[in-house]
């Protein structure tokens, strides 16, 4: 019992912190992290267009969801197996959530990065809340 709460504690932990993007992008598995890993340099020098913002701010409302139901479904998963599949299909809900909003989740992981730094882009996007 007490491994299935440090395991809990810890799904959380991942799953809610800032690199939280980084989690779309293992979804894939196997040779699709060249099309969902990091983006390149060339890609992260991109510059944001609005259209990209205000996909990405749809986007994150909806895998903030994703987050927060996966977090309360963690608390009431019975052994280790159970969690380790809620979170795969947490992640697969946002890739899908990503893609949905009409963004690729590269894209999407770029624009989540530099957000974390760019104080100028959080501005930007405040404007689509």
């Amino acid at each position: 019992m007490m491994n299935l709460k440090k395991l809990t504690a810890a799904l959380c932990v991942v799953t809610l912190s800032a690199g939280a993007p980084f989690a779309i992008a293992q979804t894939a598995g196997g040779a699709a992290g060249q099309q969902y890993g990091e983006p390149s340099a060339a890609a992260a020098a991109a510059p944001v267009s609005e259209a990209d913002l205000e996909k990405f701010v749809s986007a994150e409302e909806k895998v903030n969801e994703i987050r927060q139901e996966l977090t309360d479904e963690l608390g009431a998963a019975s052994d280790q197996e159970q969690a380790q599949q809620l979170q795969f299909d947490a992640q697969q809900e946002m890739v899908e959530a990503v893609e949905s909003s009409g963004m690729e989740v590269a894209r999407y992981n770029e624009i989540a990065s530099r957000m974390q730094t760019d104080t100028e882009l959080r501005e930007r996007a405040q404007q689509f809340n």
